[in-house]
């Protein structure tokens, strides 16, 4: 295997990896988890609301996020008190500004671990795609475990520096009684971590299972 071929690989792992740890936060954006979840960590109560308007408030803010055409915040719940004030709905938009980039870079590196894959078996460098396979699982399995570590160690630190890597300070902190706070609560995004970290190890289980699959048919292949 060459200098450059080996590069080449490496570099297809990391696009795997991106790509392995991206794609779930597709399926976390789908209307029928967020609004089952919400209910789950029992979101209706914390906010003294009834399940099905905690689902409706939960879309709404989920399509939000998600950039969807015509989704907008309440300002006011329909007995009165406050829903998103102007500070939630700044949030919120920021969030969304994160999520499109995110959901840019994902389908930027997932299109190029595709054009990665073909190529190397259309130019029969299996080595070499084994190599990205097996790099790009160890790399999530890698991050997927250190974000753990320090999530169980101390959740709300890890919490706050998570937010720290994407907003400005003093923007994404809000008081207990605020709705996001008691639609969205740790709880929920403890449970989000953990299927997000599942859903990436059930990735990367597949590339090394892909990069098993492939390494076997090497004989006779070039260097």
């Amino acid at each position: 295997m060459t200098t450059g071929w080996r590069l080449a690989s490496l570099v297809a792992a990391l696009a795997l990896a991106l790509a392995v740890i991206g794609l779930p936060l597709r399926l976390m954006l789908l209307p029928a988890y967020t609004s089952a979840l919400v209910v789950r960590v029992d979101a209706p109560a914390r906010a003294e609301i009834d399940a099905g308007q905690a689902r409706a408030l939960a879309e709404g803010v989920r399509a939000f996020v998600a950039d969807e055409a015509g989704a907008a915040l309440p300002a006011t719940l329909p007995d009165g008190r406050p829903a998103f004030d102007e500070s939630a709905t700044s949030h919120l938009d920021d969030v969304r500004v994160v999520l499109t980039a995110a959901r840019t870079v994902t389908l930027l590196v997932t299109g190029a671990a595709i054009v990665w894959v073909v190529v190397a078996l259309q130019l029969r460098r299996r080595r070499e795609l084994a190599l990205s396979l097996h790099a790009g699982a160890l790399l999530v399995v890698a991050l997927a475990a250190l974000a753990a570590l320090i999530a169980l160690a101390d959740f709300d630190r890890f919490f706050a520096g998570f937010h720290a890597l994407f907003f400005e300070e003093g923007t994404w902190q809000f008081p207990a009684d605020a709705l996001l706070i008691r639609l969205f609560p740790e709880p929920f995004w403890a449970a989000s971590g953990g299927i997000w970290g599942a859903l990436s190890l059930a990735g990367a289980g597949l590339l090394a299972l892909c990069g098993r699959r492939t390494r076997p048919r090497l004989e006779g292949e070039r260097e």
